[in-house]
């Protein structure tokens, strides 16, 4: 009898302990985690140091590699030109690298091209470049844009560009840049040197439609040693801007590799 009385108090609390198990709470799912993208624009002054003849792109690429960058966009390329070895530069960046790559000629030189490329650690697609607008003498400037496919299947346009030296011209292009992002009507990144500091008259005109890589102050990146301009940037366009959320815009420091410092922004997004 009283082994009988034992297992029925036993089977009752079972039942009362399984009853409250499923009637317990859920976890709280855990909200999902922000994906960081690393990007960096980076003049490279065709691969040698500040006063320095000589080239060496292990270095240029050991730089961007000690980044994390993901998309990477580049100026002052050289595509067989005799002064870096007739190299093609992007290509070679790219497989030091393990990137894909494309490149826009800017002008003819020396025999070989010059001009601007990105890199990327995702695949390319819809690559294109465009001409700037030149409404005065000086150096033709072009971008060099992709689609860029990342990890989750979205998509980001990323591009490169190196505005010109004088500021008829790079009012022009910073217009053009503005038509751009317009007539793709989707989210786009410009990596460049722009050749010219947040508050003048072309950067402002630039700002109604692309935000800049600034936190409380833009980076300073040229020159390399002691930088007191800040002229390098990643610009994003408003639809970028609702997908992409600056949280990091640096310049490196102590980095010779260039006549610039290279330029980090870090994105966060769903």
């Amino acid at each position: 009898m009283i082994q009988r009385f034992l297992f029925l108090a036993l089977f009752s609390f079972i039942g009362f302990t399984a009853c409250g198990d499923n009637n317990a709470e859920p976890d709280t799912p855990k909200p999902s985690e922000k994906k960081k993208l690393v990007t960096m624009t980076y003049n490279i002054h065709h691969g040698a140091p500040e006063g320095s003849d000589v080239v060496n792109l292990s270095n240029i690429a050991a730089v961007i590699r000690n980044s994390g960058a993901e998309l990477v966009a580049l100026q002052e390329v050289d595509v067989n030109v005799p002064r870096s070895g007739k190299v093609n530069q992007a290509e070679e960046l790219a497989k030091l690298l393990d990137m894909h790559y494309y490149f826009s000629k800017s002008i003819d030189y020396n025999g070989g091209e010059y001009g601007v490329a990105i890199l990327s650690k995702y695949p390319l697609s819809n690559k294109k470049r465009e001409s700037l607008p030149m409404p005065t003498a000086g150096e033709q400037r072009s971008v060099a844009m992709a689609t860029v496919t990342l990890p989750n299947n979205k998509t980001l346009t990323f591009a490169s560009t190196h505005l010109d030296l004088n500021v008829p011209n790079r009012t022009a292009q910073a217009e053009h840049l503005i038509g751009l992002s317009k007539s793709l009507n989707q989210p786009l990144m410009i990596g460049g040197d722009y050749n010219a500091e947040p508050n003048s008259t072309e950067m402002i005109k630039l700002k109604e439609e692309y935000t800049l890589s600034c936190m409380s102050t833009c980076a300073k990146s040229f020159p390399v040693r002691n930088p007191t301009k800040a002229i390098d940037f990643m610009a994003s366009n408003q639809l970028a801007r609702k997908v992409y959320t600056l949280v990091s815009g640096v310049a490196l420091n102590n980095q010779y590799a260039s006549d610039h410092l290279p330029v980090v922004a870090i994105y966060h997004y769903d």
